[in-house]
């Protein structure tokens, strides 16, 4: 019987790339969105010419939504070995233009929505006596990013939640990672790129160490691992990838 990976905020971006590659390596999937039900249909069709799967419209930032997927994943397939929480929201606002009702929103969709699934999904984990939850965090929950606070402060809080569960879960033969994520090639990051008026070429040149933004790809081939039984002895890690960017500055240290 294959494992079965439920993967929130999968509609497309980072999100789709992980439910693919977990899908060649032979999980089923559950795949959810909250309100673009075409692009999850699209995915979710992929999806089905290499595995099994089926698509869960939920709001994971809310309890009720995050009851419906997990519910959803236990009524299908019985079991539920792998949680990815990605859903993700980053919208660019200096601090003291963001409103309460957006702030409530970004933590709710970047930090809610990961504690919420964790709480209802682990016990299965436990029950089974192995698990793997990754987190998608980013490098703004590490050092912050300007007109991003809201999102800087919920991914800060994705890196302490993953370091608190995984020890909580010490012995129980599941692991918590997360995957800090510079600027990837997505729909969002082509958002952040507009709102500072660069493109990907220009900006990774003068901003990364490798000259070339992240792929989804990549960062779906990390999370493959970390999901993996190699990476048993693997929890309560942050793992950076982001093209070099957080260190690019040590690269113009000397110069003139």
């Amino acid at each position: 019987m294959s494992k079965v990976a439920l993967i929130t905020g999968s509609g497309r971006g980072i999100g789709k790339a992980v439910a693919l590659e977990l899908a060649r390596d032979g999980f089923s999937l559950v795949l959810n969105v909250k309100k673009n039900v075409e692009e999850g249909l699209e995915t979710l069709k992929q999806i089905n010419d290499v595995s099994e799967g089926i698509l869960v419209q939920a709001d994971v930032g809310s309890s009720e939504g995050a009851q419906k997927v997990v519910n959803q994943t236990i009524q299908r397939f019985g079991s539920l070995n792998a949680l990815v929480n990605n859903a993700g929201l980053g919208i660019a606002k200096p601090l003291l233009e963001t409103e309460e009702a957006l702030w409530d929103k970004q933590v709710a969709v970047n930090l809610k929505s990961a504690y919420l699934c964790m709480r209802l999904a682990i016990p299965y984990m436990v029950k089974a006596g192995e698990g793997r939850v990754v987190n998608i965090s980013s490098v703004a929950g590490i050092h912050g990013l300007a007109n991003l606070a809201a999102y800087s402060a919920a991914k800060a809080g994705v890196i302490g939640l993953t370091k608190s569960v995984a020890a909580e879960l010490s012995g129980s033969g599941i692991t918590v990672n997360a995957v800090a994520a510079g600027l990837v090639k997505t729909k969002m990051g082509d958002s952040l790129l507009k709102f500072i008026g660069a493109d990907d070429d220009a900006w990774a040149k003068n901003n990364t160490l490798t000259q070339k933004l992240v792929q989804p790809e990549e960062v779906a081939a990390l999370v493959r691992y970390l999901v993996s039984d190699e990476a048993k002895n693997v929890t309560g890690q942050v793992f950076v990838i982001d093209s070099g960017s957080s260190v690019s500055p040590a690269k113009k240290f000397l110069e003139h």
